[in-house]
């Protein structure tokens, strides 16, 4: 009975240092993207950049679509998780929560991060189809619950009027990192971007004149 702990320990060890490991190839390959493009974007580089071998970050990611896969995934659960920090900050009001979250993930645009790894991965999606698919399915859990946060605001909206809407101001969103990213020219107009998009998406959903 007394080794069965032990065990699980040292399971739970293992566990929790490949875990590690994967949180590190992967920060490993958000900085090969951003630095080096999706040009030279490589699984032998990524290893380069993690400090191990090949071999040893093919035995967590096989293939670069996988490496890929994990990349967006993490990226979108950061945002996913600010999402529900919002809600709790925000109160009972839903046109608060709303403004929250457009001031964030407008401010968002002004990193380098931002500005630099999405514009990569957009190409990465020109060049390889399969990776719209990672994209599309990436925004979309971001719009479920942007869809939930509209319809609080206006109930008599239908479900295919809210995604319309918020596909809408996540294409709208996406398209300032030209203009107010990261040492872009008009970066120091994100306020007033903000401040125009508030206003204009809010009187969009109130007043509800959207396609079914």
């Amino acid at each position: 009975m007394s080794e069965a702990p032990t065990k699980k320990t040292s399971r739970t060890g293992i566990y929790s240092k490949g875990q590690r490991r994967v949180l590190s190839i992967v920060a490993a390959a958000e900085n090969v993207l951003i630095e080096e493009g999706y040009h030279n974007f490589s699984l032998r580089k990524v290893a380069a950049a993690a400090g191990i071998k090949l071999g040893n970050l093919q035995y967590y990611f096989p293939t670069k679509d996988e490496l890929v896969k994990t990349m967006l995934d993490q990226v979108i659960q950061v945002y996913l998780d600010d999402l529900v920090e919002l809600s709790e900050s925000s109160g009972d009001d839903p046109k608060t929560l709303f403004k929250n979250v457009l001031k964030h993930v407008f401010y968002d645009l002004n990193n380098k991060k931002t500005t630099v790894f999405f514009p990569e991965v957009w190409s990465l999606s020109n060049h390889e189809t399969h990776m719209t698919q990672y994209l599309d399915s990436m925004y979309g859990q971001y719009r479920k619950q942007l869809d939930e946060i509209i319809l609080r605001i206006n109930p008599r909206l239908t479900r295919a009027q809210a995604q319309r809407i918020s596909l809408f101001i996540c294409s709208s969103h996406e398209g300032h990192t030209m203009f107010i990213g990261y040492r872009k020219p008009w970066i120091k107009e994100t306020e007033n971007i903000i401040d125009m998009a508030i206003q204009s998406f809010l009187w969009l959903i109130e007043k509800g004149d959207i396609p079914e």
